[in-house]
């Protein structure tokens, strides 16, 4: 298991609904359908796959998608939707609750997906190489994966290591009237290391007035283009593209995301 212990968005079905009504946009998923124009009828692997924002749109082109997440919220939105797809649609998605960076990913996909910055969920550059290699013993030989984060290159940026400014996101009005207020605030780092260590509050709100509070602890790890590289090449794969930006500009130092699509050999 992860030194992250809690999901955070496990704690309340609210908290996965305002991620669902926020993070709506689909640069990435257009961008994705470009490296797969021409495929058809892929198998495809998207390891958190949250509410089905990616996996959905490719199941509506054909494709057989296996979403796996380890937010049991996350998933029950995704299925929420799914219903109401065609049942040729349907069929063509499966969703499973796993921790992936414990256990084993099944094997035999055309694709594994790794998209929408999902290192961000882990905590350390361990968990992140370790999707890495089971990503390349869930592809077959001649397989794709596209790798998909922000990233920073060097030493942990100078946002990251603010003790004073409480950061929030995943904050809003639900549709049963409920009120999400997330905080984060930075509570350790390691300059060196690109580590920092948060305190994470939820407040939610009811209807009536009655207020429920969680806290807890998450590390995260911003990744680096250099670290996913060279991940990608020990794991067996060749690199066939890397952009910056789901404009398909090339990557560079600066940019804000490094992209990669490469091929298992």
């Amino acid at each position: 298991m992860s030194i992250n212990q809690h999901n955070l968005y496990d704690f309340d079905i609210h908290i996965a609904e305002i991620y669902d009504m926020q993070e709506n946009n689909t640069k990435d998923v257009e961008f994705l359908r470009n490296f797969l124009h021409g495929k058809t009828r892929l198998n495809i692997l998207e390891p958190f796959c949250g509410t089905g924002r990616m996996l959905i749109p490719l199941a509506l082109e054909g494709h057989s998608i296996l979403g796996i997440d380890q937010s049991q919220a996350m998933l029950q939105l995704a299925q929420k939707k799914i219903k109401d797809l065609s049942d040729d649609v349907q069929k063509r998605i499966r969703l499973q609750w796993a921790d992936v960076t414990v256990e084993n990913w099944p094997s035999g996909y055309d694709l594994v997906i790794l998209g929408f910055n999902c290192f961000y969920e882990l905590a350390t550059a361990e968990e992140q190489e370790l999707c890495i290699y089971q990503a390349s013993r869930a592809c077959k030989p001649g397989a794709y994966i596209y790798v998909d984060n922000d990233h920073m290159e060097g030493e942990l940026d100078a946002a990251w290591q603010d003790m004073n400014h409480k950061y929030v996101y995943l904050s809003g009005i639900c549709k049963d009237g409920y009120q999400i207020k997330n905080t984060r605030k930075t509570i350790w780092f390691d300059v060196k290391q690109r580590l920092a260590r948060f305190e994470r509050r939820y407040q939610i709100t009811s209807p009536e007035g009655i207020v429920t509070e969680y806290q807890f602890t998450q590390q995260k790890h911003p990744v680096s283009k250099v670290e996913v590289q060279t991940w990608l090449e020990k794991h067996g794969f060749e690199i066939l593209t890397v952009y910056g930006d789901h404009s398909g500009n090339p990557y560079h130092h600066n940019s804000p995301k490094a992209i990669f699509w490469a091929r298992k050999r």
